[in-house]
């Protein structure tokens, strides 16, 4: 069976021109590497076409098998070449196959918030600390009962604020509803322990916004902590890229798996998480978390971290 998708929106970030030439078994790039990236995702859908493992800039066996089956589906030549046309309909089916995935992976966007509902939070922090906070509060829903579930959107709403009441009912804290000092530190902390002894793929971690703040080795900080949760995650398929020990430390170890990063998606290698780095971290996460099924005794476990129905 053949498919052809018209009405195609605006392609996300995979989004590249033609390299000139066409890509077979040997090549190397970033081209390569995007491409298994869509042809993956894509496979979620049409999963005639196989998973391609390792992730990494070499277009490998794997990848050309892949890229076969893809011409077979989509009535192209099925040379395991990427030749232009071939090139500009993976991105097309995977533009389209991203935009349904849109609709259950992703979180919601903030809306401005009025200013008497910040309180506590100062200025730019407030919708990356509210979104962390309500991802914090959907992982502890899945232990406690007695907490519920949000939506991630950056808002302190009444739906937030009552389980952060709940969360410090639970705790025996003062339900003021606010995210002062204590009620932060005893959520991060207990976060920090549930997280520990799950392995990567049991965690669904959302697109959470750049904080506003470059973050460098010697820093310590909760938005270090994820990032380096996102990167543990990657490390895990890009096997290329080191992996690191999530303890919202910045140090060397962290570093380097950035610098490597950086390097592989041709961003500025100067090892710090700018709005840049931090965008394609989440980026280049949920593709991967998010686009690839899992294989038999792969990525096992309970995912944890989004709202429950």
């Amino acid at each position: 069976m053949s498919y052809q998708f018209r009405d195609i929106s605006p392609l996300p970030n995979i989004e590249e021109t033609y390299p000139g030439t066409p890509l077979k078994r040997g090549d190397s790039g970033l081209s390569v590497l995007s491409t298994k990236n869509a042809l993956n995702a894509i496979s979620v859908n049409f999963t005639a076409i196989p998973k391609i493992y390792p992730i990494n800039s070499e277009f490998d066996e794997s990848m050309e098998t892949a890229v076969k089956e893809f011409q077979n589906i989509f009535n192209l030549s099925p040379t395991g070449v990427i030749d232009k046309a071939t090139w500009y309909e993976i991105r097309k089916v995977f533009s389209s196959v991203r935009k349904l995935a849109q609709t259950t992976a992703e979180v919601s966007l903030p809306g401005e918030i009025p200013p008497e509902t910040i309180e506590e939070l100062e200025n730019l922090e407030v919708v990356p600390r509210v979104q962390l906070v309500q991802y914090f509060l959907n992982v502890l829903s899945s232990y406690y009962d007695s907490i519920p579930a949000v939506d991630i959107n950056g808002m302190l709403n009444s739906q937030t604020r009552n389980s952060i009441r709940e969360f410090q009912k639970t705790f025996n804290l003062p339900m003021t509803g606010n995210i002062d000092n204590e009620t932060w530190n005893i959520m991060y902390s207990n976060i920090q322990g549930i997280l520990r002894v799950l392995p990567p793929s049991a965690i669904a971690l959302p697109a959470l916004l750049f904080p506003q703040i470059k973050y460098s080795e010697g820093m310590e900080d909760p938005a270090i902590y994820i990032i380096q949760q996102f990167l543990q995650f990657i490390s895990t398929i890009m096997v290329d890229i080191p992996t690191v020990t999530p303890n919202g430390i910045f140090g060397p170890e962290t570093t380097r798996s950035i610098i490597t990063f950086q390097n592989t998606f041709g961003l500025e290698t100067n090892g710090i998480i700018d709005e840049d780095t931090w965008n394609k971290i989440v980026d280049i996460y949920r593709q991967l978390r998010f686009s690839n099924s899992r294989a038999i005794g792969q990525y096992s476990g309970t995912v944890i971290g989004y709202k429950r129905g």
